[in-house]
């Protein structure tokens, strides 16, 4: 039942917009009765931040199992970028962003959001050190995911108005950075 009220209001966030997502909608998207949902997110913030999150986590797993399938010998740097650029795609990002913009003038949220972030982020980084561990060119290692996640937060809000080509560029000037400040520990593994 959680998991359907989750992806319920994750379309809703993206079909509907924040302002237009209502506890009644999600529940009748859900097929659960408005008691039900309630019983398990009593406020309607508490419901969005979870559903983002959830979402936000399974596809971090899939980040990770896609990259676990990436041959050693094949350079992962490169690969990473695009997994990475996949969780800027479709409805997620859209609720992500959606959520983004209701935070600007909704203290509450904005809190909620920024804890949930910050769980993310912190999730991020062991993902990355797990898989390209320190650069031994930059002592900013910790910044690279938020960094990355930055760029391409701003270059899927730039899709919206139609910046295809120049996100390509952007995306493979990335992947050439991502060659010179990751490491790829795993081909490290491998070669040693």
């Amino acid at each position: 039942m959680r998991e359907r009220l989750l992806d319920a209001t994750v379309e809703c966030l993206a079909k509907l917009g924040y302002a237009g997502t209502t506890t009644t909608e999600i529940a009748k998207r859900a097929k659960v009765s408005r008691g039900a949902q309630l019983h398990h997110y009593p406020l309607k913030e508490d419901l969005v931040i979870a559903s983002v999150e959830h979402v936000f986590r399974l596809r971090l797993e899939d980040f990770g199992k896609a990259f676990a399938k990436v041959p050693a010998e094949t350079d992962r740097r490169p690969i990473a970028v695009d997994l990475l650029w996949s969780m800027f795609q479709g409805p997620v990002f859209h609720a992500w962003l959606e959520l983004i913009v209701a935070s600007r003038t909704d203290k509450a949220l904005r809190e909620a959001l920024r804890a949930m972030n910050e769980r993310f982020q912190s999730d991020l980084k062991v993902y990355f050190k797990e898989i390209f561990g320190p650069s031994p060119l930059t002592s900013d290692f910790d910044l690279i995911p938020a960094f990355i996640f930055s760029l391409m937060e701003g270059m899927a809000m730039r899709m919206i108005v139609g910046n295809d080509e120049e996100n390509e560029r952007i995306l493979d000037l990335l992947k050439r950075y991502a060659t010179l400040f990751l490491a790829d520990r795993r081909a490290t593994e491998t070669f040693n």
